[in-house]
């Protein structure tokens, strides 16, 4: 079966989100900042009306300028290395951008998933730093150029 990719409910993703990022820690730290924000764009990857991926994009700026923060962004543990991190951000570039007339995307990236983001395109923006409770992290960006004729 393939997942069906496409924009999703907080209440839809949290569970996973909460699952895979957070473990052992209490729901609320699944939860972030501009999750209900109105110009927040949360996505997943569904089978049989189930999350098996999920990422969500809050409208933050990069660098002084428009962009949109990539967060949240997981897998299920039984659906990992099948592409559907991949189909996720093709679906965010494809979509965000033309919606919202903003072209930069960009994140802070675990250290073992920095390789997944430069395959995806992304570039490191920055030395190692800590995330308090989730560990070792760089921040990544994925500028879009904008429509051809603009």
């Amino acid at each position: 079966m393939t997942p069906a990719i496409r924009r999703a409910t907080l209440d839809e993703i949290l569970a996973l989100r909460h699952v895979e990022l957070r473990p052992g820690l209490p729901l609320a730290t699944a939860r972030f900042d501009g999750d209900d924000a109105p110009d927040t764009w949360h996505l997943g990857a569904f089978e049989d009306a189930a999350a098996v991926a999920c990422a969500s994009f809050m409208r933050q700026a990069w660098e002084g300028a428009g962009a949109y923060q990539l967060r949240g962004m997981a897998t299920r543990a039984d659906r990992r290395r099948r592409g559907l991190g991949a189909a996720l951000l093709r679906f965010a570039e494809a979509t965000i951008p033309p919606a919202t007339g903003v072209h930069v995307l960009w994140c802070n990236a675990r250290v073992a998933a920095i390789d997944f983001y430069r395959r995806c395109g992304w570039t490191v923006e920055s030395e190692v730093f800590d995330v308090p409770t989730v560990g070792p992290h760089r921040r990544m960006r994925r500028a879009l150029p904008p429509p051809v004729g603009c």
